[in-house]
């Protein structure tokens, strides 16, 4: 009695096995462009953070300076250079003053009178950075100067 074996192919094995390493290598190219297109985004971000804080204290500072209420918002790219125009801005930099109301109001109600009193002579503003497209400011900075 003849028992007849059959014969495999070496190269089906081999096509079958070069199949599942090209795909364990997709999947691992996939993951890693996943995670530095986040890298990249979180990186932005970090960027426009800190572009905003630079460009927050600079007018901050002229504020404290002057303490002219009237200064220009200050418009840049998305590169944080400085354009002419706001239809040419990606994000805008812009100082807004407070009312003696709205001084009073962050002065809290636990400084009583003596608070109130001293505001008399208090300038407050805030500088606010803006991106084009979002609803809310992407930094914010409050600002004060006595004028006496």
């Amino acid at each position: 009695m003849k028992i007849s074996h059959m014969k495999t192919s070496k190269s089906a094995v081999f096509l079958f096995e070069l199949m599942i390493v090209i795909f364990v290598f997709t999947f691992a190219a996939a993951i890693c462009v996943q995670i530095f297109a986040s890298s990249f985004r979180q990186s932005e971000a970090s960027r426009a953070l800190t572009m905003s804080v630079v460009n927050a204290q600079t007018v901050a500072e002229r504020f404290k300076a002057d303490a002219s209420p009237g200064q220009a918002p200050l418009w840049f790219d998305r590169n944080w250079n400085p354009v002419k125009s706001e239809a040419d801005a990606y994000y805008t930099v812009m100082l807004v003053p407070q009312t003696a109301d709205a001084a009073a109001g962050n002065a809290g109600a636990a400084s009583g009178a003596a608070g109130a009193a001293s505001i008399a002579g208090l300038k407050s503003a805030q500088v606010q950075v803006l991106q084009k497209g979002s609803s809310e400011p992407l930094y914010t900075l409050d600002v004060k100067r006595y004028v006496g």
